[in-house]
């Protein structure tokens, strides 16, 4: 999630206004205490947020930047910077616990070490529990001077309403396609058709997609496609097909069905072309007379509860929530 931190970094070339804005505001003296960066996975919310961390950290920032070079940013390489706290669940997919945020709290009670910004990243925000959010609220009030706090979110609606009345939001949309492609297509080399296959299963979200490059499961793709077609038909057994998917990420698996869902949406709806999974278009022209429109679109919405519900701090039976989300889709033919 944060694997990057030691390095220094700076936005992706889709984030440069909001990267210039946020800039413009601290050298005015008006950057806020509490940010909330919110938008798609994928997108490169958190390492924006650690950018801007390190920036705010370097001694001598270099075209608005960390230079890279200084005692500070050393000490970020080093993983020791003593005003720069990151926080994150222990486990992947865990919550963010209420002692992580107790000790967030102490951390920004103190003094900075180096009589600058104090610089805390919290992604995403949505796995905070209860308590852990209850927790942060006094400190999004009265966080102290030249503090500030980053909250990443990629669904904010997880997040407690008291806790985001208290931040500033930052948009981060899907970037346009032809940037996101060209950045793609610069760290994968000249297979530029794998560069745009890769963004097409991601969604759009540029990160993502290089990430799928290294996914043990992405040669998977065709065969997922083929048995949620199955069930949708009546060809596969909604059960035995979630005992096969228990295999896969259940995040990422859920956020196939959904882009999936929305390309069979625009089938149905006779835009083909806005299609954004081309190389799937036949096989959803294949179902699309054997979909009821109502009960798509209330799969999709279950869909979008089921990813909020994984994205937070809650810890669903993958197996069971599986063959609720294949049993209800199986309902949903004509």
């Amino acid at each position: 999630m944060l694997a990057d931190i030691n390095q220094i970094l700076t936005p992706y070339p889709w984030q440069q206004n909001q990267w210039q804005d946020l800039v413009a505001r601290l050298q005015q003296n008006h950057l806020p205490h509490a940010l909330m960066l919110r938008g798609p996975a994928g997108t490169g919310k958190a390492h924006f947020a650690v950018a801007l961390a390190q920036m705010l950290l370097c001694e001598k920032p270099v075209a608005t930047a960390a230079c890279g070079r200084c005692k500070a940013c050393h000490l970020i390489r080093a993983g020791s910077h003593p005003d720069l706290l990151l926080v994150e669940p222990e486990e992947a997919g865990k919550a963010i616990k209420v002692d992580q945020v107790r000790h967030l709290v102490e951390f920004i009670g103190r003094k900075s070490q180096y009589s600058g910004y104090r610089a805390v990243v919290i992604c995403p925000a949505e796995a905070m529990n209860v308590n852990a959010s209850n927790a942060l609220l006094k400190s999004l009030e009265e966080p102290g001077e030249t503090t500030l706090l980053s909250l990443v979110s990629h669904q904010v609606s997880g997040v407690l309403p008291t806790i985001r009345s208290r931040c500033q939001v930052v948009e981060f949309p899907l970037p346009a396609r032809e940037p996101a492609l060209s950045w793609l297509g610069s760290l994968l080399g000249e297979d530029a058709g794998k560069a745009e296959r890769l963004l097409n299963v991601a969604g759009g979200a540029p990160v993502l997609a290089l990430d799928l490059n290294q996914s043990e499961w992405i040669g998977e793709r065709s065969t997922v496609l083929q048995h949620w077609l199955g069930v949708l038909t009546g060809k596969r057994d909604p059960v035995r097909t979630a005992e096969s998917w228990h295999q896969y990420p259940l995040l990422e698996l859920v956020s196939w069905l959904l882009a999936w869902q929305i390309d069979l949406m625009k089938v149905v709806a006779g835009v083909p072309a806005q299609v954004v999974n081309q190389d799937l278009l036949a096989d959803l022209n294949a179902v699309q007379g054997r979909i009821n429109p109502d009960r798509l679109f209330g799969c999709y919405g279950h869909l979008q509860q089921v990813r909020r519900m994984l994205s937070g701090p809650s810890n669903p039976n993958p197996q069971l929530l599986l063959e609720e989300i294949l049993l209800k889709w199986s309902q949903a033919r004509a």
